[in-house]
């Protein structure tokens, strides 16, 4: 714990909240772990300072005027995976709780903030910085967290069953290849015979989820992903 709160010192953090007390006493716990802190007291601010200073990492209150923690993390992650976003809350934000589940957030802190848990809830989200540096964008609105596992598809965590993860890390692997019907039948079912429609309703699976144009069927000899926006794996995956 004590290397990663020494990386923070070479780290800038966003801090939203409305309430001016709070928002200029935590600061100041802040500056005393960050390089730079930036301040903002409402949504909108928030990401025009994201915008224009790209923060390592940001704190935002989950309800401000103007634009609340979630639609602001809704924008963020639209296009930016990799910062961390932790989630300033209280005990009765339940239901906002609920639809933040699928927006990525790092850790929750819970008011009033607690000085232990915001180190440990730091600590963690500097982790995923780290397993972040496997990110790759498939597409515009499409990335795969090769650290994580995760998808994310128009700004969502998406949830794949075991077999659709399975295809989908294997195409990416041979992304430069034809996979043979053959090979992904030998890949995800090793020990049990299995039929073309099975993968078939496999690939329609992955399609419905993530976008017909993701995976291109080849007649007669198999699949492969569409290479066409995803030139960053290449340096990513070498």
């Amino acid at each position: 714990m004590v290397n990663n709160l020494f990386v923070l010192q070479n780290k800038s953090v966003l801090f939203a909240e409305d309430d001016a007390v709070m928002r200029e006493q935590t600061s100041e716990i802040l500056e005393m772990m960050f390089q730079k802190v930036y301040t903002a007291k409402d949504g909108v601010e928030a990401y025009e300072i994201y915008e224009d200073y790209k923060p390592d990492i940001i704190i935002t209150d989950i309800k401000m005027p103007k634009k609340d923690g979630l639609k602001l993390i809704k924008q963020i992650r639209k296009h930016d995976y990799k910062t961390p976003i932790i989630l300033l809350t209280s005990f009765n934000d339940y239901t906002m709780l609920i639809n933040a589940a699928n927006l990525s957030v790092d850790g929750y802190l819970i008011k009033p903030i607690q000085l232990e848990q915001l180190t440990l809830t730091l600590c963690t989200s500097i982790q995923r910085i780290q397993k972040d540096l496997g990110l790759m964008k498939l597409r515009e609105d499409l990335f795969y967290n090769v650290g994580t596992k995760e998808i994310f598809y128009k700004g969502m965590l998406v949830t794949l069953g075991v077999k659709e993860h399975e295809l989908l890390e294997l195409l990416i692997q041979r992304r430069h290849l034809v996979v043979s019907k053959e090979e992904i039948a030998e890949q995800l079912w090793p020990l049990d015979p299995i039929c073309d429609s099975a993968i078939k309703n496999l690939i329609l699976r992955l399609r419905k989820k993530l976008g017909d144009d993701l995976i291109v069927s080849v007649r007669g000899i198999g699949y492969r992903i569409n290479t066409r926006n995803i030139n960053e794996i290449d340096e990513q995956m070498r």
